[in-house]
């Protein structure tokens, strides 16, 4: 594959490159990219080529033009970052997803500067730009840099009240509680235990949904502090997330959590939350 892809390139034919590129491995791609801005030889004929395979419309043209991006952000950042954001908002969502991912390594190698970038992102009509943002916050958290807890932490905060499904859904139980509660679990609680004073439903929801997540186990107890809170919101939206996180928080700490359902049972407040989590232990 990565003779064909040399050749394409040698020979200088982007449609030739395009056309072995379909179908191929995320790896291939990125070896392609990283080929494509060497042989541009500047980053104004890196960059045209780039938007050039953005406007070509094919799959895996549009792949191509996504992982050239962090090529093209080590010439001209602000216009690579540009390219991303469009890209980052595509029909297919397989390019939504590779954009996301690449604005969070971005954002693991240039921090301060991607991340200021990524604030201007929050306020974008389109959510799926919004969700890159969520999704670049969880690939850029690591074990070895807690100075970003805070930065990442604010970073997601305004769109914890964001309404579209497919920032929720990566927000609460991904990024949120895969990801920074898992990298960074005394910051995140502390700001968990933060918005679950918020009456916004979509901030509770990812509040407790991100105690649905495999790092929850290891802070079982505090989570059932803000959960047993959360228990009382009358809010479908709101109890049921409580009740998800309760049967999937129970089934890692059965010890913890199955004491405090059968407690709840007992409770006519709770008892609806108490009822659909145990139908899953």
């Amino acid at each position: 594959m990565r003779d064909r892809i040399d050749r394409a390139i040698a020979r200088g034919k982007p449609d030739s490159l395009v056309r072995v590129l379909d179908g191929a491995r995320v790896g291939d791609v990125r070896y392609a990219a990283d080929r494509l801005v060497e042989a541009a030889g500047s980053k104004t004929a890196a960059l045209k080529q780039a938007r050039a395979l953005a406007a070509d419309g094919k799959l895996s043209a549009l792949h191509l033009a996504c992982q050239m991006v962090p090529g093209c952000y080590r010439l001209d950042g602000d216009a690579a970052l540009r390219l991303l954001v469009r890209l980052a908002d595509a029909d297919d969502w397989t390019v939504r997803d590779a954009s996301a991912e690449v604005a969070g390594r971005l954002l693991r190698d240039d921090f301060s500067t991607v991340l200021e970038a990524l604030h201007g992102w929050r306020g974008r009509k389109p959510p799926s730009v919004r969700r890159a943002v969520v999704i670049a916050a969880g690939r850029a958290a690591r074990h070895d840099r807690p100075e970003w807890a805070e930065p990442l932490l604010k970073l997601v905060e305004p769109l914890l009240a964001d309404e579209d499904t497919t920032v929720r859904r990566n927000l609460g139980p991904s990024t949120l509680g895969r990801s920074l509660l898992d990298c960074y679990p005394r910051d995140a609680f502390e700001y968990i235990l933060k918005w679950s004073t918020s009456n916004e439903p979509a901030v509770l929801w990812n509040v407790a949904m991100a105690f649905s997540a495999p790092p929850a186990a290891s802070i079982a107890k505090k989570a059932l502090i803000v959960l047993r809170k959360l228990s009382l919101d009358e809010r479908r939206p709101v109890w049921r997330a409580v009740a998800s996180a309760m049967w999937k928080l129970g089934r890692r700490c059965p010890e913890i959590v199955r004491p405090e359902l059968m407690r709840w049972l007992e409770d006519e407040r709770r008892v609806d939350v108490a009822r659909e989590a145990l139908r899953h232990l």
